[in-house]
């Protein structure tokens, strides 16, 4: 199971249970890259064409915040949010 996998089901934050892994040395799975460069770059361009970062990372089978750091990494600038930050 992932790390947020079990904090979802031991309704505990994901760092408790990275620490509790740790303590116990369980090996964590090594991370994989979920995109290549060349996907990177064509999620780049359908935001650039005014797809959200829910709809393209949908299309490439990965979560949202995956697909805004790995924008974050290639340099693509992140629209902010409609009606962030909320109003006072």
């Amino acid at each position: 199971m992932s790390i947020d996998a079990l904090a979802r089901r031991f309704s505990v934050h994901r760092t408790t249970v990275m620490d509790h892994l740790r303590r116990s040395g369980v090996q964590r799975r090594r991370i994989v890259r979920k995109l290549t460069d060349r996907t990177v770059r064509q999620a780049a361009t359908l935001y650039r064409r005014g797809e959200s970062l829910k709809v393209v990372a949908a299309r490439f089978g990965i979560d949202a915040r995956t697909l805004a750091r790995e924008f974050q990494n290639a340099g693509v600038q992140i629209r902010p949010r409609r009606g962030w930050p909320p109003s006072a």
